[in-house]
């Protein structure tokens, strides 16, 4: 497997890269342009990288910006002053901003990226291993309003995403395994060898054996690359990535992003999907032991779905929802899933009793 892979888009097409040192990178990038520059990431990851972010904010033309922990970060807020900076700064066409973060800095900085001056070049530096395997990668970017995640947003693509695995060792345990969510989804939804591999390894993974973490962030960039090329726009194959994201999205938005990481929210909804898959779909009770067998080895904390109705209504608000009907991503077979339009509201209810 090569360390450097291609997302094939035409003119918008990247690599990912993985590298060994983020800040030379950063230099590298910084000095390809005479423009002002944007490094965004957030206050936990300054502390933690302190003297590289600060030797980076040495160069004269890096600014530094820190936007707030968590979801609440996905803000029209935050969106107004990063491009208020910018035009504070001087910032014009040629200038470059630098995504050093999880998921929500990506999320921040792509979309703050796509409309200034309408559209920047952005990089993406991905700190977590959620981040590694998913989010970074595909571009799309967006912020949460009030009633659902993620409905103000764009797909726009950055012109590289440079991978660091030496984030990895100050990510906290339960970030790694809540990660792992998006890790295992690829295998459900696209390639049982991958899938087999992941239960065979269990044990180095949460160990953190970086060789083990590597191949597995190689194999899920590869996987998201050939389906991000064929479908950019999530027209349709691409919506297989939404697999567990359905429930998953409306758990974080019924909880208020509180008590729950995302991928965490992501295992539940993987619960739900499989048993939806089971029931009403094509998945073999033996396959579905297996998976559920699998998703058992992550600890998650408790969670009370105390109002159905109102969850519901955050099902609504998802952006696979069309018309009266909700598309709803199935296993057929572990490696193998599908899009369905068949799942009704109270068999999506009726799924929550394996939470």
């Amino acid at each position: 497997m090569s360390s450097k892979i291609k997302v094939d888009l035409g003119n918008n097409s990247y690599n990912i890269s993985l590298i060994e040192d983020f800040k030379n990178s950063v230099v590298e990038f910084a000095s390809s342009t005479k423009s002002q520059c944007m490094l965004i990431t957030q206050k936990e990851i300054l502390s933690l990288y302190k003297d590289e972010i600060n030797e980076l904010s040495n160069l004269p033309n890096v600014n530094i910006f820190l936007i707030d922990q968590g979801e609440k970060a996905k803000s029209f807020e935050s969106i107004s002053l990063i491009v208020n900076e910018m035009a504070k700064k001087h910032f014009d066409r040629s200038s470059l901003v630098f995504a050093v973060g999880g998921g929500v800095v990506g999320d921040v900085a792509g979309f703050a990226s796509s409309i200034f001056m309408r559209g920047i070049k952005y990089i993406q530096y991905p700190t977590t291993l959620l981040a590694m395997v998913d989010s970074a990668i595909g571009g799309k970017t967006g912020i949460n309003l009030k009633d659902g995640k993620n409905l103000v947003g764009r797909i726009y693509q950055p012109i590289a995403v440079e991978i660091d695995t030496n984030f990895l060792s100050t990510l906290p345990d339960r970030e790694l395994q809540a990660a792992l969510a998006e890790v295992v989804k690829y295998g459900f939804i696209y390639d049982r060898e991958f899938f087999d591999y992941l239960v065979a390894n269990s044990i180095k993974i949460e160990n953190k054996d970086i060789d083990v973490l590597q191949k597995i962030i190689i194999q899920c960039c590869e996987i998201k690359s050939d389906i991000v090329s064929e479908d950019e726009n999530e027209n349709e194959l691409r919506m297989i990535l939404n697999f567990g994201h359905t429930v998953g999205h409306a758990i974080e938005s019924f909880t208020n992003y509180k008590n729950l990481l995302h991928g965490e929210a992501i295992f539940y909804g993987m619960k739900c999907a499989l048993y939806l898959s089971n029931k009403f779909g094509n998945l073999s009770n033996d396959e579905y032991d297996i998976s559920v067998q699998l998703l058992s080895k992550f600890e998650l904390p408790e969670l009370d779905i105390d109002n159905r109705e109102t969850f519901i209504n955050f099902v609504k608000n998802d952006k696979k929802f069309r018309g009266k009907k909700i598309r709803f991503i199935l296993l057929d077979e572990i490696g193998k899933s599908r899009i369905s339009e068949d799942i009704t509201f109270d068999q999506i209810k009726e799924s929550l009793s394996v939470l």
